[in-house]
């Protein structure tokens, strides 16, 4: 029997996967938030900004699954539309934050010296804020709407993409493939972004969904103190600082937001760790 022969079969990619059960059940979440946000207008009749103060303050029943708001305005509708905001603050924030901290981080790990330290102090400088904090002082700042809100949000989350990729750097730059380009003439800029960045997209990818997840609650905090996207946009935070003052007699108008940011949260997470464990080599090793 030859060695080929007695080698045992690699496990289906489907069956691989199961070894993740926090990639799995994360993706599953996921996916099921940004679909449901994007199926919002096929899933419900109703109009999220329509009032019937008539219906106002209604439980949760057959006609309205999560009950209706102060304004008769169907819960479940607003839930869903206001996955789409979320995904919108998500796909802004992070994206800004990956634009500006992924070169900063390259330059840092690269250049060394002067550079490395300029870059590495101003990062530390929003480090020394905590970030809710930073990102209230910018909003008060430049004014209460969601494209601010977005810009304060990814404010503090850029010093940590500056430090995950200058630690890159700094390893993937002593590499023979690293060395290798440089010796055949490969230019400076595509070294950085092309033999260094590229390989370091994994635990940027990692870092990216965790930050997601953060995202979601600094937006829901800022818009639950009234420092982000303003009533009557269909909001989680936003309908959450409504619902407070309801919380006696209607406790579904805060209840059912929260559950909303908790599952997303929550999946965002566990994909988090899941891409993490199976992307880290030593667990890729295990397949």
């Amino acid at each position: 029997m030859t060695r080929a022969e007695t080698k045992p079969a690699s496990p289906p990619r489907r069956l691989r996967l199961l070894r993740y059960p926090n990639l799995v059940i994360g993706a599953v979440m996921t996916v099921a938030v940004v679909l449901l946000g994007l199926a919002a207008p096929l899933l419900t009749s109703y109009d999220p900004y329509l009032q019937d103060l008539g219906s106002s303050l209604q439980l949760p029943s057959a006609a309205h699954l999560f009950g209706t708001d102060e304004f008769g305005r169907d819960l479940l509708t607003r839930v869903l539309y206001g996955a789409r905001i979320s995904l919108l603050e998500v796909t802004l924030s992070v994206s800004l934050a990956l634009a500006v901290g992924l070169p900063l981080g390259v330059m840092a790990g690269y250049f060394g010296g002067v550079v490395d330290q300029i870059i590495t102090w101003c990062a530390d400088i929003l480090y020394a804020f905590p970030g809710i904090v930073l990102a209230i002082l910018i909003v008060s700042i430049l004014g209460t709407n969601l494209i601010n809100m977005l810009i304060a949000i990814s404010v503090f989350a850029i010093p940590g993409y500056i430090r995950l990729t200058r630690s890159l750097t700094l390893a993937l730059k002593e590499l023979q493939y690293t060395e290798a380009a440089l010796s055949l003439g490969a230019s400076v800029p595509r070294i950085m972004f092309v033999h260094i960045l590229r390989n370091a997209l994994a635990p940027i990818l990692v870092q990216a969904t965790l930050t997601a997840g953060e995202v979601i609650l600094s937006a829901a905090g800022l818009s639950f103190l009234g420092l982000g996207v303003q009533p009557p946009a269909a909001e989680w935070g936003a309908m959450m600082s409504e619902g407070r003052n309801y919380l006696g007699v209607a406790t579904h108008l805060s209840l059912f937001p929260g559950l909303a940011i908790t599952f997303t949260v929550l999946g965002l997470n566990l994909l988090g760790d899941g891409l993490r464990d199976r992307l880290d080599p030593r667990f890729r090793g295990r397949l």
